[in-house]
């Protein structure tokens, strides 16, 4: 089985060793954690967790308003403090664990916006409240159980669909937990309103006017996937719409925009809105749009899900739907802490955190009937 090294450790093993080895010498000032950051593609928390473990081992002391120095020498530092103690002065009183699957595309790192957004308001809600907060990818294939061996959790916040014996190892261990954006009949699980939210993107563009769809969905395998599918087909049938052109991706947009180029290249009649399943997604369709001659939204609309920051500078501005991840990152945390304070207080719980439409520039009436040129360019 292989072995799981979180990104902290990989951070904490490199400038470990270079202290060691002399490359970074006793008085020396590290790098920025800016600079470690974006060294190993890292956020600032993995790169404060892998300093505050050097400091533990008596090889950096930190210092306010300057920087982090080696120092070797007992002189440096004040006294004879254990981890726990030094945890205790910097103000954090526990760890939580952000675990989340990796990329298709990158096995090492948040990549996809949502992840990142919601890991940035999940760790700032537990350092708040006076968690540090770390994240890792875990695969089905890591050895999760090493994890928890080597590394004490107050609590753990699973993502998406984490493999059920990950989720079953942190219950049995007794660690408190959660799930978000996944459903699990054994933990508190925290969504964004996938069905409803995209019911209120489809009566939208429905109500402008359109009646040929394509649907551009994500992983199967991901609950998301399903709840917007459900959304989007409720809308079509309640009100009467053929069933719409159907291909599914890997989130990434580098892959959506291929497949609707393909789509596209193919679907008679064209369709004269997409939908995708995320903003990824629907970011990759606006490249294949241009890519084929049409022009959004005149020609073909576009709109996504998430409302990641990305959305609205897209050219042009995502339509999309409003996840609120901030909301769900805060709702996930307060839930966590619940248990963290009162064991067993929540067991299966399934709670929806609302969604809402964002009118942006990526979606208008389709093109009139009269002008049968009006996809009509590079497509070929």
């Amino acid at each position: 089985m292989a072995h799981t090294k979180l990104l902290y450790e990989i951070v904490y093993d490199t400038i470990k060793a270079k202290i060691i080895s002399g490359a970074y010498k006793n008085g020396e000032l590290l790098p920025s954690e800016r600079e470690i950051g974006e060294e190993h593609a890292v956020d600032r928390s993995t790169v404060r967790k892998a300093l505050q473990m050097l400091v533990d081992d008596r090889l950096v002391v930190k210092l306010a308003g300057i920087g982090t120095k080696v120092c070797r020498d007992s002189e440096c530092h004040d006294s004879k403090e254990t981890p726990v103690e030094s945890r205790l002065r910097s103000g954090m009183h526990g760890t939580i664990g952000f675990f989340l699957p990796p990329s298709v595309h990158r096995t090492d790192r948040i990549s996809q916006p949502f992840y990142s957004s919601l890991f940035y308001h999940t760790e700032r809600e537990c350092r708040t409240n006076g968690y540090a907060c770390f994240y890792s990818t875990l695969d089905e294939n890591d050895n999760f159980s090493q994890v928890l061996q080597r590394q004490h959790f107050d609590g753990i916040i699973f993502v998406s669909n984490t493999a059920e014996k990950f989720i079953q190892m942190a219950i049995d261990t007794k660690i408190p937990c959660v799930l978000v954006n996944e459903y699990n009949p054994k933990l508190p699980s925290y969504l964004p309103d996938n069905t409803n939210g995209m019911i209120l993107m489809c009566d939208y563009l429905i109500g402008l006017g359109h009646t040929t769809f394509a649907l551009i969905t994500g992983i199967n395998s991901y609950l998301s996937t399903r709840e917007r599918f459900v959304g989007c087909m409720y809308t079509f049938s309640k009100h009467h719409i053929e069933a719409p052109y159907i291909a599914s991706c890997d989130w990434e947009p580098d892959t959506a925009c291929r497949i609707t180029k393909e789509l596209l290249t193919a679907a008679d009649p064209l369709p004269t809105a997409i939908i995708g399943f995320n903003d990824n997604i629907a970011i990759g369709c606006l490249r294949a749009a241009s890519e084929l001659g049409l022009r959004v939204p005149q020609d073909i609309s576009i709109v996504g899900f998430d409302d990641i920051e990305q959305s609205r500078y897209a050219i042009p501005a995502l339509t999309t739907v409003h996840s609120n991840i901030r909301e769900l990152a805060l709702a996930s945390v307060q839930g966590l802490f619940l248990q963290i304070q009162h064991p067993g207080a929540l067991t299966s719980l399934r709670s929806y955190v609302p969604s809402s439409l964002m009118i942006r520039e990526s979606a208008a009436a389709p093109p009139s009937k009269a002008n049968p040129g009006a996809y009509t360019s590079t497509k070929g």
